[in-house]
């Protein structure tokens, strides 16, 4: 048989063993993502430094887990605990908002009014049933939140220094004729997933201190809750903005006309600007259609939970390249 096709095989065979291990094990699913995410990202921030200060790669990797094991524990320490305290008040204003029917106070045109009724009556029953799945979620989950983020930041550490060595045994696990087609497809994969998930990264990170930063100009409470919001969400890129924006706009109902127009101008306008930066960024790397992007991010949650929503984006990732290694080449060679 072709090496190529031995090679596609033998990793959907790897595959299948990874989604059946991930159906049993939930936590080891959450740990292999959650690493995953962290290596990727600590892998760019050490290349930018490895590029920029012409540093040692392993300097720089020991640089970068510093860098996100610093940005970890302040945002464990300063931000979470706020953002937590803040998500009863802001949960009960935005009921009262609805319940209340603020914005009738302050807009006179009759469609805009049955438009937002409409739109809002719609929304309702969503957040009602979002609050308790997360509370009850959250009550049921801590201790595995715990053992994930022990376990995953010490697999980002041990992956992180070790990240050449453990890509040099991988295709061991391949027949010999075919370990060529594996270093050739693992390196394209991991150039391809250390970009996009770098970008997103630092796209999430560029909105919710924009929202910070709005929130604290205007003098506006949860300006915490809302930053980690936005952080969190835009790690889901095309469906998350649609998750980050629906409190957002609620709570602008609350702030009057002028309030409104500033947040929601304010949001187009980031959300515009970082998008016109990942395709920029993303020159020269694998395309993912956002078609793709939006089932891939519908079959992982359905798949793997609401975690699965963070594997999306890998996992599209993972096909486009898979795709064109394999599957593209069989097909032109027939």
């Amino acid at each position: 048989m072709e090496p190529r096709k031995v090679a596609m095989y033998y990793t959907l065979i790897y595959i299948a063993i990874f989604i059946i291990l991930s159906l049993i094990y939930r936590n080891f699913f959450n740990t292999v993502l959650l690493t995953f995410i962290a290596v990727m990202i600590v892998d760019a921030v050490a290349s930018f430094i490895t590029r920029f200060l012409h540093v040692p790669k392993r300097i720089a990797t020991v640089i970068a887990l510093l860098i996100y094991f610093f940005a970890l524990i302040w945002g464990l320490v300063m931000i979470v605990p706020n953002a937590f305290t803040q998500i009863a008040d802001f949960y009960k204003l935005i009921t009262d908002i609805i319940e209340k029917r603020t914005w009738e106070q302050y807009i006179n045109n009759e469609e805009l009014i049955n438009a937002l009724n409409a739109l809002v009556d719609f929304i309702e029953p969503s957040i009602a049933q979002l609050a308790n799945y997360l509370l009850r979620e959250a009550a049921a989950h801590i201790p595995g939140v715990i053992v994930v983020l022990f376990f995953s930041i010490l697999g980002a550490v041990y992956v992180s220094l070790y990240a050449h060595h453990i890509v040099q045994v991988v295709p061991l696990l391949y027949p010999r004729k075919c370990r060529d087609g594996i270093n050739e497809f693992l390196s394209e994969l991991k150039i391809n997933m250390r970009r996009f998930i770098g970008v997103i990264a630092l796209n999430a990170v560029i909105v919710g201190i924009a929202f910070a930063l709005l929130f604290r100009f205007m003098n506006l409470p949860y300006a915490p809750l809302i930053a980690f919001w936005a952080f969190l969400t835009n790690f889901i890129p095309i469906v998350g903005v649609i998750f980050e924006f629906i409190p957002i706009f609620l709570f602008s109902l609350s702030l009057g006309l002028t309030g409104m127009f500033w947040i929601i101008t304010f949001s187009i306008l980031i959300h515009l600007s970082v998008f016109i930066f990942f395709f920029e960024a993303m020159k020269g790397y694998a395309r993912v259609n956002p078609v793709l992007m939006i089932f891939s991010i519908l079959i992982t949650s359905e798949i793997f939970g609401p975690v699965g929503i963070f594997f999306g984006v890998p996992a599209a990732v993972f096909v486009v390249v898979f795709y064109k290694q394999f599957i593209k080449a069989q097909l032109e060679s027939e």
